[in-house]
């Protein structure tokens, strides 16, 4: 069974919010576009020529169909047509799973800044400062109490005073609509705000507004801006971010561009840029082609209970690939893994699987599965 390549996954937005314990934590805004993607090579067959191999077929059926060979000639070049679309019909449908850029944006991220009154070398902020802090320290209590209403207002009372937490956290709300009515133009102008402090959460939600186009006019060189400047003060989304950008962009330069800011995310544990840069890996784009080290990325990604990463391994080794041997009952437990996560078309590869195991692969199935 040939599992090259993969259809990427539909995810949904994740954006770091952090709230007054200091803490960032996940938080899903709303269901992100589909956007394209790129073909994955076959280990197969020379890259070059699996990506014309469809239109070759096709393209000689056509000759020959068109010619003034006998009847034989033309049924050959009718099945050559066939196998042509078949191939190309093939390829769109196995992929290695890789994230692209509508399906990490939009929405928004909050912001921790517990309600400190003593300022980094110990001594009393002013007065005006603690009256910020004490306004987003009550904003922080009624939406931790699911009072959206007054926390909205104690986030701009806050805000107003120039509290870049409440000015995030408040134009979060204003994404989600949150205690008022939705106004992403609002939330643009508190992000906005916020990024010009400095503040890198702030400025990651600005540059994916800017990507949307979310209450501002799309504009992907001030997303990059944005990104960018989040991306230099470690922040690993932007990381993430960034690289998409740059994947996206025409050029050989610009996808090596895309796997150093994946390599930042990727080592601070962010699993779509692990994804991602494995996936960069096992096709050879903006980097040697390392079936080992894609293999190291999935497997650090999934460790983490990644779906799209698990796929993927689930990929490497019904396949089997350079120096990675083919295993169809580790691909089993990986498409199964991947399953348990509601992954539809995993599901579909490990029922396939199941058929061709033989007994003492189900058996080390189980014992993995057991353990796991």
């Amino acid at each position: 069974m040939d599992f090259s390549p993969i259809l990427p996954l539909p995810v949904r937005c994740c954006w770091m919010i952090r709230s007054s314990d200091g803490l960032s934590r996940p938080e899903v805004i709303k269901s992100a576009s589909e956007v394209p993607f790129r073909f994955r090579s076959s280990t197969m067959i020379p890259k070059p020529i699996y990506e014309v191999l469809p239109y070759g077929y096709v393209l000689v059926g056509v000759l020959a169909v068109t010619g003034t060979d006998p009847i034989l000639g033309k049924a050959c070049g009718v099945l050559l047509i066939i196998v042509g679309v078949f191939v190309y019909q093939a390829r769109l449908r196995y992929r290695h799973r890789k994230l692209r850029l509508g399906d990490w944006s939009s929405g928004g991220a909050r912001h921790p800044g517990a309600a400190k009154r003593f300022n980094d070398h110990g001594e009393p902020v002013s007065r005006a400062r603690t009256k910020a802090q004490q306004d987003f320290y009550q904003g922080e209590e009624n939406y931790a109490e699911g009072n959206y209403a007054e926390a909205r207002q104690y986030y701009r009372q806050a805000a107003e005073q120039g509290h870049i937490s409440a000015q995030v956290n408040l134009g979060v709300m204003c994404v989600a609509g949150e205690g008022g009515p939705q106004d992403e133009e609002e939330a643009v102008h508190w992000y906005a705000q916020a990024a010009e402090q400095g503040d890198a959460l702030a400025q990651f939600n600005l540059g994916a507004m800017y990507v949307e186009g979310q209450g501002v006019a799309r504009n992907f060189d001030k997303a990059m801006h944005w990104y960018r400047r989040a991306a230099d003060q470690g922040n690993a989304p932007a990381q993430f971010s960034l690289g998409l950008l740059y994947e996206q962009s025409p050029g050989t330069l610009y996808l090596q561009e895309a796997v150093q800011w994946y390599r930042k995310a990727a080592e601070q544990g962010h699993a779509p840029a692990q994804v991602n840069l494995g996936a960069l890996y096992a096709e050879g784009h903006g980097v040697r082609q390392d079936f080992q080290e894609a293999l190291r990325w999935y497997q650090a990604a999934a460790a983490d209970g990644y779906a799209p990463a698990q796929f993927n391994l689930g990929v490497m080794y019904a396949e089997g690939q350079a120096g990675i041997l083919r295993d169809l009952a580790m691909a089993y437990v990986w498409f199964s893994r991947a399953a348990a996560q509601g992954d539809a078309d995993a599901r579909q590869f490990q029922q396939q699987l199941a058929a061709q195991l033989t007994t003492e692969q189900k058996t080390q199935v189980r014992q993995l599965l057991e353990t796991s």
